[in-house]
Formats: structure tokens, C-alpha cells, sequence
């Protein structure tokens, strides 16, 4: 009879073996293997949670009819006119079809990354002429969202191809422009928030401590501790999940140069922004200041060095303009 060489390593060997796996899709596959491995792998805490693009085109959901669709309208008509082809894409439904079905294999996650499918036609995505990157942080609602934006960047060997820029401040249209960057960002921040609302009050995810939501093009992030969840569940219990993440009134801090060197990555940004954007009535109580925000900025992300330095560069160089938008 042949042996099985599994049955002599044992449940603690084993089971550090899966906690090292982490994807969860290939630990529901090892679930199937056998009984023991059927035990073993819901008790694994830190899982990444990788979600497929969908076959096909998606339903509306309520976020895309209530919130992406009015403001979609409004980069249009107001910011960014001449981008007619933005695409926003809707299949919060089926997203969280799918990681629910997943993360019900699991009833000891603490940490919890979900990877979302990039998407074509977003402002600063793959292939885009912008270069953008933004990450959020949320409790009930939005706490704060930094974002760094350029109209390109390059290595400094490159730096002849670029001309001299007027560094008199933003004109009007390079100032809706950064508002239209924004608003994307705030867009995808909201809806993520929204899956969370739906996914984070489940009773198999109650121990869940720490949730990150990005996505394949690794352009945003939406961050959540272990207070944030826990004032989200209290939240959803006062009201539906399937409402969507209102945004409230928002202070924003925006440096801009027109030609940014960072230092010790080589790199060269055209039309560098950093946006700091906080809730109005949170700005007298901040969580964090804005030099911990700032200082914080990107913090795990592969190329985060590179993108907290050129935060950090730029806020050296100029003072912010300083804005306020209504709630949305």
C-alpha cells in the first residue's frame, strides 16, 4: 500500500503550511483533498481573496444607479467633457456572490486582502495618460483618502523630453482636472466601502481584525482596522447594507508643482498632486495628523518607497490650496 507522506507530518506542521498559502481559492481546492485537510484549513486567519473578472456584463447595481452614474455625469458635463469613453464598472453584486461563497469556507480570518480585477477606462488605470494612486480609510463612513497624481511619470534620464513648465499656480482647467481625480478615487473608495458593509458583518468574518481592498492594477486601496470594523458593524446594524456609502462633507488640501524629481527613485513627475481629503467635522479631531498620514502614505505597497517619497518631496516644495465639497 502506498504511503501517504502527509499522514507523518502533523496539525501544527500542517496547518502552518496553509496559514503560508493564504490564497483562499487554492486553500478551498486543499479542502477537498481529504477530511483532515477539511478540518484544518477553516482555521487559517490571514487569507487573500483574489476575485475574478466577470464573464460577462453586469446587471446595474444600486451603487452604480445612485451614486457612479450622477457623478459620472457630472465629470462629463462639468469636469472632463472631452472624456466621453470613462468607464465605471457595476458588478458589486456579483463580487460579493462570489466572496461570500469563498469566505464561507473560513471561520477564522483576522486578516482578510481581497484583490479586485482591474477594469479598462478608469482615470490613471493601466494604460491611461495619467499616473494616479490613492488609498482611503474608512470606519461608518470615509475618515480620510490621500491621493498622488501627475499627468506623467518618467525616469529622470527622460528629464530632456519634458519642457519647462510656467510655476504659477493651477490654472482652471488643471484644477478640474484634479478635482476629476479625486472624485474617481472617492468614487472607488465608496464602493469598496460598500462591499465591506456587506461582507464584514457576516458570522463566520466576526473575528475579522484587519481588511484591505485593492485591485489588480494596484491603483487604490481602501484600508480597515480593527476599531474601523467595529464601528462599521454597529452602523450597518442601524441601517441596510445594501445602502450605499455616502461621502460627507470633505476638507481637502491639494500641493501641486509642475515638475517633480524624486530624489533617490530617479523618477520625474509632470504636474505632481498630493491630496489630502478628511470629513469636515472630523478635521478638529483628526485620528491622524497630516504629517502621520503623510508619513504613513502607500505603506506596504510594492512600490510604496518610491510613492512616499515623491509625498513627501512634494509637500516640501509648496504650500496646499485649500478647498471644501458638499457631501454626495
Amino acid at each position: 500500500m502506498k504511503m501517504d507522506h502527509f499522514d507523518g507530518l502533523s496539525d501544527e506542521l500542517l496547518f502552518l503550511i496553509f496559514s503560508k498559502i493564504q490564497d483562499a481559492q487554492s486553500l478551498c481546492r486543499c479542502s477537498l483533498v481529504s477530511k483532515r485537510f477539511a478540518s484544518l484549513i477553516p482555521m487559517v486567519d490571514s487569507v487573500l481573496l483574489t476575485v475574478p473578472p466577470p464573464k460577462s456584463k453586469p446587471n446595474p447595481s444600486l451603487f452604480f444607479n445612485f451614486v457612479a452614474k450622477p457623478l459620472i455625469q457630472f465629470l462629463h458635463q462639468i469636469v472632463l467633457p472631452q472624456y466621453s469613453s470613462l468607464s465605471f464598472h457595476s458588478n458589486g453584486n456579483s463580487i460579493h456572490r462570489f466572496s461570500s461563497e469563498v469566505l464561507k469556507k473560513f471561520s477564522h480570518v483576522t486578516s482578510l486582502r481581497i484583490r479586485l480585477p482591474r477594469h479598462g477606462g478608469e482615470l490613471g488605470a493601466d494604460g491611461s495618460v495619467y499616473f494616479l494612486k490613492w488609498e482611503a480609510e474608512f470606519g461608518g463612513e470615509l475618515e480620510s483618502c490621500l491621493v498622488l497624481g501627475a499627468i506623467s511619470s518618467r525616469k529622470s534620464n527622460e528629464l530632456s523630453r519634458i519642457p519647462k513648465l510656467d510655476d504659477s499656480g493651477l490654472a482652471a482647467d488643471e484644477l478640474k482636472l484634479r478635482v476629476a481625480w479625486m472624485i474617481s478615487c472617492l468614487i472607488a473608495a465608496s464602493a469598496r466601502h460598500s462591499l465591506v458593509k456587506q461582507i464584514a458583518g457576516a458570522d463566520n468574518l466576526i473575528m475579522l481584525r484587519n481588511l484591505v481592498i485593492e485591485d489588480g492594477s494596484k491603483q487604490g486601496r481602501l484600508n480597515m482596522g480593527e476599531d474601523q470594523l467595529k464601528e462599521l458593524r454597529k452602523r450597518v446594524k442601524l441601517q441596510s447594507p445594501l445602502e450605499r456609502t455616502k461621502l460627507p462633507a470633505i476638507s481637502i488640501k491639494l500641493w501641486y508643482v509642475p515638475l517633480l524629481e524624486v530624489s533617490d527613485s530617479g523618477s520625474v513627475m509632470k504636474g505632481a498632486t498630493v491630496i489630502v481629503i478628511r470629513p469636515v467635522d472630523q478635521e478638529m479631531m483628526k485620528i491622524k495628523s497630516d504629517g502621520d498620514l503623510l508619513a504613513g502614505a502607500f505603506h506596504g505597497d510594492v512600490e510604496g518607497g518610491d510613492f512616499c517619497e515623491a509625498v513627501k518631496d512634494l509637500v516640501k516644495e509648496k504650500k496646499p490650496y485649500l478647498m471644501e465639497m458638499d457631501s454626495f
